[in-house]
């Protein structure tokens, strides 16, 4: 047999090639005769450039929404980049008029307040220097009555000031110091007008029926002193008795014919004015009598804390 040359095309050639590696390329696997291994087929010009147009549309819409959300930020960023202390004008002006609130309640309340102050400053300088002098005499009967009747004007003016529970107390205890140096007189010499002055306290600090039942006892040891009629009949004015406040203004008329404490005169003017009040009630109805009267019983109230009836 001829030997075969390195160009021979004969068996061992063919096994050469059968024994070949087979090399993948970029778009497959090709075989020895540049066919690929897969049916994968090549992307066309015309889908490139279709692709490249999506890509290009998204982008453009994702910077369009961006920039329409920007503007519509864009008061709010203003604001707070613009002046980053600024406060809107509603809220600046409603703060305004909270302060101004704020500063005329403050005023209102030094105002009360030094006013309260300013009338126990007044009323310590007066009550002082008579609780030294009666510590140095208890027995001091001037004193004594000296005090509770200047416990009695502190108490009333302070509680014209009196508007929260504090000041209330403050007054009510004046009160109670005032009863009780006119309780310390009374132990030492007993006396009308003091009890009177003792049931009235009783009456400013509200106690009715205790103001009541003093008078009324007093009346009873002592039938012909004048103002304990005539302040047992405010009471009774007061709380609406008008027929047993008539009664006793009458009593008092008739216990000082000659206006010697005033008790006279007092109950005239009582009279007249239930008379008057009565007058121009006719034709309403029996509660607003009674209410009507209770008024004017309260205006009487005040009117004998000044007059000391």
């Amino acid at each position: 047999m001829a030997d075969k040359g390195p160009g021979s095309t004969g068996r061992s050639a063919n096994k050469r090639l059968a024994r070949a590696k087979i090399k993948p390329t970029e778009h497959g696997i090709k075989s020895s005769k540049g066919r690929s291994a897969e049916t994968q087929q090549e992307p066309s010009k015309a889908e490139l450039r279709n692709a490249r147009k999506q890509k290009i549309a998204a982008i453009a819409i994702g910077i369009f929404a961006v920039v329409m959300a920007l503007s519509m930020m864009l008061p709010s960023l203003t604001y707070i980049f613009g002046n980053p202390n600024a406060v809107p004008e509603e809220q600046e002006q409603a703060s305004e008029d909270t302060s101004a609130s704020e500063e005329t309640t403050t005023e209102d309340e030094s105002s009360k307040l030094s006013d309260m102050g300013r009338i126990d400053a007044n009323y310590h300088a007066v009550v002082d220097p008579l609780e030294a002098k009666l510590e140095k005499d208890p027995k001091d009967l001037a004193s004594l009555l000296n005090l509770g009747k200047n416990y009695v004007s502190w108490a009333s003016e302070a509680s014209s000031y009196a508007s929260d529970e504090e000041g209330q107390e403050h007054v009510s205890d004046l009160y109670d110091k005032a009863m009780d140096y006119f309780d310390r007189y009374l132990e030492l010499n007993d006396d009308n007008a003091v009890r009177v002055n003792r049931a009235m306290c009783q009456l400013y600090s509200g106690d009715f029926d205790g103001a009541q039942e003093a008078l009324e006892s007093l009346t009873e040891s002592a039938p012909d002193y004048g103002p304990a009629w005539a302040n047992l009949g405010l009471i009774y004015e007061y709380t609406g008795n008008t027929e047993q406040a008539k009664e006793a203004y009458q009593k008092a008329i008739d216990t000082d014919p000659n206006d010697e404490y005033g008790a006279k005169s007092y109950g005239n003017q009582r009279l007249a004015a239930i008379a008057a009040s009565t007058t121009s009630l006719e034709g309403e109805d029996e509660a607003a009598t009674t209410e009507t009267t209770e008024a004017d019983g309260r205006a009487a109230l005040e009117e004998a804390l000044g007059t000391g009836i």
